[in-house]
């Protein structure tokens, strides 16, 4: 394991004290808050002041968060946010499963994958992923999507999927088909791939297989939770066991959605 650097830690352990109170601080509000001892505290105060990361009031002289902070959270896109959320709980399921898990935004155009357990996972399983747009009619996380999300935004994307042209474009306008999919999705609770296409170009001749498990966060899906598994290496289980052993992480991440107000 690396080692950390104390300081920066406790420089951090004060910034987010200060975050966290209700208002401006004092260095005695900071002792309590953070146990740091007074001299140490001044010390890291004043390191933070210089670089700009906190102000004290010249009235008060109370401690509070500069700007450059807020300027600073502007630079983090929601992405990346559901990104970090997303990897314990990646982690904790491709240990119990072995096989790898992904996590799906709906990004205006299309799914796109923004984290996944793949290099984790002692199967190679196209690790590359990130970023890869999969077809919203025929991969189990556009279907998934779909499925859940509001029937505004879903004719908004099946209109804009018909324009296109092509095969899409033709099953798109088929609206049994549509509404058949769909439906298939909701009462399983997940979506499967289309066993014609495959994930992702790969080196091997073997067939794989996927399901998608909606994150919902105040009745609206925010995500997709995918689970990858190559078929000849996982005979013996099902997509509803698979289902059964996701669900729990689904949930997990739609709790860990709200707390961060992802939604």
């Amino acid at each position: 394991m690396t080692k950390q650097i104390r300081a920066l830690a406790r420089g951090l352990t004060v910034l987010n004290a200060i975050n966290a109170a209700p208002g401006p601080v004092s260095l005695g509000d900071l002792h309590q808050a953070t146990g740091i001892d007074r001299a140490t505290l001044l010390r890291i105060l004043a390191t933070l002041d210089q670089e700009g990361w906190i102000f004290r009031g010249m009235g008060d002289r109370l401690y509070r968060l500069a700007y450059k902070l807020h300027e600073l959270a502007e630079q983090v896109h929601i992405h990346d946010a559901i990104a970090q959320v997303a990897a314990p709980v990646l982690e904790q399921l491709q240990q119990r499963l072995h096989w790898p898990c992904d996590i799906s935004v709906f990004d205006g155009e299309g799914m796109a994958i923004i984290e996944t357990s793949r290099s984790r996972s002692p199967f190679v399983l196209n690790r590359e992923v990130i970023g890869y747009k999969p077809s919203m009619l025929k991969s189990a996380i556009g279907r998934t999507y779909l499925a859940y999300c509001d029937p505004r935004r879903r004719e908004s994307i099946l209109r804009r999927i018909r324009e296109q042209g092509g095969e899409e474009g033709r099953l798109a306008a088929d609206s049994s088909y549509i509404e058949r999919i769909l439906q298939e999705v909701r009462e399983r609770g997940y979506g499967i791939r289309d066993p014609s296409v495959m994930s992702l170009p790969a080196d091997t001749l073997e067939e794989f297989s996927a399901i998608a498990l909606p994150i919902i966060v105040r009745d609206d899906i925010q995500a997709c939770l995918s689970f990858v598994w190559m078929k000849s290496a996982a005979a013996l289980d099902s997509e509803d066991n698979f289902y059964r052993q996701l669900k729990p992480g689904a949930d997990k991440l739609a709790e860990l959605f709200e707390q961060n107000g992802l939604y």
